[in-house]
């Protein structure tokens, strides 16, 4: 049986947007720059020319290390990780690479760059959960689950916090059109739920036992996660 494939960007989008702030993690240097991938968006490539590279910056990111030490040390998706947040100069889609800077990088952006991604790990690490229970690809499991959340509640996060509680009203809401041909050749859309039941009960365990699981947590990261 083929494996299923356990790697997705976590938003909807395959590039991030210019003039935003992306997490990023540096993963080598060349003649013209810093190489860094981009975590939020399954690694592609991006560049950070020296000019722009400021490796002074304040806003450094610390890893998840207390995170880790308190529950998720044997996690890959967890893996302690030098981050930082960087500024969307341009994308070349063509190309497949970002080219970034640091120096653009104000305080307050650096925050909410921050804020976003701890929000958005936690998505993914659920989403990959989900997907890793259910031996289906991750890709599948954002597409009818974690990307709609995104559009509907700015951010998946927050729809998680009411799922935890009450699923029903939300994960039925979540639906695919589906364009068929009828006997008469003509084109029947039909409305068709978009996550099964086994996908509901595996996101819902999820979510409520890491809900569980931070509530006994006395880490510095669970108090940062119980405020965002």
């Amino acid at each position: 049986m083929e494996r299923p494939n356990l790697e997705c960007r976590m938003y909807e989008s395959k590039y991030p947007e210019q003039n935003t702030v992306v997490m990023v993690h540096t993963s080598g240097v060349s003649e013209i720059g810093t190489s860094v991938s981009l975590l939020e968006y399954n690694n592609i490539e991006g560049l950070i020319f020296f000019n722009d590279n400021n490796t002074n910056c304040p806003h450094r990111n610390r890893s998840f290390t207390s995170f880790i030490k308190c529950y998720f040390a044997q996690t890959p998706v967890f893996q302690a990780e030098p981050m930082e947040p960087a500024y969307v100069l341009r994308v070349q889609r063509e190309k497949g690479c970002v080219y970034l800077s640091k120096k653009w990088v104000s305080e307050d952006a650096a925050k909410a760059c921050k804020k976003r991604y701890y929000k958005s790990k936690l998505v993914h690490f659920i989403m990959r959960q989900v997907a890793e229970n259910l031996s289906i690809d991750l890709e599948d499991v954002y597409t009818a689950i974690g990307w709609p959340l995104y559009r509907k509640y700015g951010h998946a996060f927050n729809a998680f916090k009411l799922i935890a509680h009450n699923p029903d009203p939300i994960l039925n809401s979540l639906t695919n059109e589906i364009v068929e041909v009828g006997p008469d050749g003509e084109e029947v859309t039909k409305v068709e739920p978009a996550v099964t039941v086994e996908m509901k009960h595996a996101l819902v365990k999820s979510i409520r036992n890491f809900i569980e699981i931070i509530g006994d947590c006395s880490c510095a990261f669970a108090f940062r996660f119980k405020g965002i």
